[in-house]
């Protein structure tokens, strides 16, 4: 398909449902089967595909099973492009490309290079932007936005889910908004793997940001984000758990699930040995719930991280509350 007609789909659709491909280990392919079991109620999906080097040049590739899903379920394909080194989002390539003229140009021709026929476009997962590049990286965006509008093709991005101007100061919103066809604010990972146990996204929380954004990004512009996992947190490294492996796990350990009030968000405990593990997870009721910002803040639609971890409960969840 040709890529400019694919965008023009995805720019002409009043809702998206975006899902996010990865894989979490070599061969992984449930982001894959997701898109060809479940590619009737996605319209896009945003493969992590390449990790953007200091020098302005690309490490890692298109997943051809992911582009080929795509292909064959006639949904739209964004390549991403992102700053996570296998360990943490690194800020410092992103600083190298932004203090660097000739290292935009290189990354710009690398990012054109790398697309793939039949891309609608790119997604830039660009974390811990520092306050020094705010402005850089809108200027950044700027020059993105003119090649690839040359080309008919999408500019998206990542944001995340501040609630004031002194939260992630790198990012602005307005500027951002402006320039992007639509944006991903990432209304997941309230309490993360290197912290505390607490709420995936609790709903405070979540309205908060969205408050937050709405003021400063167009409505239609905005994907709110939706996780479909959860952390299990104890002495060990903590876990992440797909949504589809926590009734095996709740079942193995004989756990009571519990529900906070506040969150709208499920949690339980349970033992291994003498440690003891705390996970806070999103299932289909709090998904549900969460389905329903679409419609109150009349946004562009949802972005799930990440597809293979959902449920088909999830899809029918989708499907009611968006009538996707």
């Amino acid at each position: 398909m040709n890529s400019s007609h694919t965008a023009l789909r995805l720019r002409e659709k009043s809702l998206w449902v975006l899902g996010y491909a990865a894989e979490d280990y070599p061969g992984d392919s449930r982001a894959a089967d997701s898109i060809r079991s479940r590619g009737s109620r996605l319209d896009a999906c945003a493969d992590f595909a390449f990790f953007v080097r200091d020098d302005g040049y690309l490490a890692g590739s298109v997943n051809t099973q992911i582009l080929g899903a795509a292909a064959a379920r006639d949904v739209g394909y964004l390549v991403l492009f992102h700053n996570f080194d296998g360990q943490r989002f690194d800020p410092r390539p992103l600083q190298a490309i932004l203090s660097s003229p000739p290292l935009q140009r290189t990354f710009i021709r690398n990012v054109l290079d790398s697309l793939p026929a039949g891309s609608a476009g790119i997604q830039l997962d660009f974390e811990e932007v520092q306050a020094g590049d705010r402005l850089p990286y809108v200027h950044l965006l700027e020059s993105l936005q003119a090649v690839l509008h040359e080309r008919g093709l999408l500019l998206t991005a990542t944001l995340p889910a501040k609630r004031s101007e002194g939260e992630a100061p790198g990012y602005d919103f307005a500027g951002i908004g402006k320039l992007c066809d639509a944006v991903t604010l990432m209304t997941y990972d309230e309490h993360y793997a290197g912290g505390e146990p607490g709420p995936i996204a609790g709903l405070p929380w979540m309205i908060q940001a969205l408050d937050y954004a709405i003021n400063l990004i167009p409505e239609d512009k905005i994907l709110v984000g939706i996780p479909v996992y959860g952390y299990d947190w104890s002495g060990a490294p903590t876990r992440m758990l797909p949504m589809r492996d926590i009734p095996a796990l709740v079942a193995e350990t004989k756990a009571r699930v519990l529900w906070s009030d506040p969150a709208v968000e499920p949690y339980f405990y349970y033992w291994r040995g003498r440690d003891r593990h705390t996970v806070w997870f999103e299932n289909e009721l709090s998904a549900k719930i969460r389905l329903g910002f679409v419609k109150s803040y009349h946004l562009r639609g949802i972005a799930v991280w990440r597809l293979g971890y959902e449920t088909k409960r999830f899809w029918a969840a989708v499907s009611t509350k968006l009538r996707h």
